[in-house]
């Protein structure tokens, strides 16, 4: 029963966070001075271009300038649960169709980074925390603040530069070569290829943080008296590392896996950025620079409920699924 209501209390918070973002989302392009319209029609004067009608329509239709911000308000969530984040001026596009053919890309990097920067950093942080104080322990423990304080754009570009201009052993942009379609033989080894450098600034950059709380979370595991117990009665070092150690580490780990994977969020918008990667970040990138309201919209909305699921999932794995697992 305990279980149940924290998960509904992660299930009520994670709705809070939804409204917060729906509201955001509303407001972003409605903050910026002017109108997104009076925008639209700056581009196309600077540009030297005339704004379809279809397009102008398509815009008004979706913003209602000549509505009350509430009146916008109820008419942009009515679109949205039809699942119409707009149109994008710049491609020409639906919002909604745009973001299909990118969210795989940027969920393929993320969802990697993740699991690799989790499968290095888990045993090197329990092996860690089992040697504590030993110099591998402080040695360890000075790379990681070490590689906390670089930023993950300047990891990306260092290993650019090291990997691709100089060694060329990978490519430096893209995520497959120009020419190549899913059709062609040998795409996905190509795309593989292509996807080598920015999962490896991605891993090097999230692993230190999630090492750090493994190690401490451990160390703070190790103390517990059942597991001073354990030493005390001469059980062997691998049941106490397993059974006691890393078992009860878990829930504590997953409950906090959500802002390791909100960073990996976060950062692989840079990576993809810097490599010219096709993925939300990219996008974001020419949205921005294209001043595509609808698309900064939908991109952010987007976003923002991927980290809301990352949430509740993980909610679920520490409230229900772990709980019944050690009882």
């Amino acid at each position: 029963m305990k279980s149940v209501k924290s998960l509904s209390r992660v299930v009520i918070e994670n709705l809070i966070f939804f409204i917060v973002l729906v509201v955001l989302s509303f407001l972003l392009p409605r903050l910026i001075p002017g109108s997104p319209i009076y925008g639209l029609a700056d581009n196309t004067h600077v540009l030297n271009m005339s704004v379809p009608e279809e397009v102008l329509s398509r815009y008004k239709e979706y913003y209602a300038p000549e509505k009350t911000l509430a009146e916008q308000f109820i008419l942009n969530v009515e679109q949205l649960l039809k699942g119409n984040l707009g149109y994008s001026f710049h491609f020409g596009l639906p919002v909604s169709d745009i973001i299909k053919g990118r969210i795989g890309w940027t969920l393929l990097l993320s969802i990697s980074a993740i699991l690799i920067s989790t499968m290095i950093a888990v045993p090197m942080g329990i092996k860690a925390a089992m040697k504590k104080g030993s110099f591998m322990d402080k040695l360890l423990v000075f790379l990681i603040i070490l590689m906390e304080a670089v930023p993950i754009f300047l990891f990306g570009l260092l290993i650019q530069m090291a990997f691709a201009y100089k060694l060329r052993l990978f490519p430096a942009q893209g995520a497959y070569s120009i020419g190549m379609d899913h059709e062609t033989p040998g795409f996905f080894m190509d795309a593989l290829k292509h996807s080598v450098l920015p999962l490896m600034a991605l891993t090097f950059s999230q692993t230190p943080s999630f090492l750090l709380l493994v190690r401490n979370t451990a160390i703070r595991v190790k103390k517990e008296p059942y597991v001073e117990m354990a030493v005390y009665n001469d059980i062997d070092e691998k049941t106490i590392k397993y059974k006691y150690i890393v078992k009860n580490c878990l829930p504590e780990l997953i409950g906090k896996l959500n802002i390791h994977i909100i960073y990996a969020i976060a950062g692989t918008l840079f990576i993809e950025v810097i490599f010219s990667y096709p993925g939300m970040g990219e996008l974001m990138k020419i949205a921005a620079g294209a001043r595509d309201y609808c698309l900064i919209q939908g991109i952010f909305l987007l976003t923002g409920l991927y980290g809301i699921a990352v949430n509740i999932i993980l909610g679920f794995l520490t409230n229900i699924i772990f709980p019944r697992m050690r009882a």
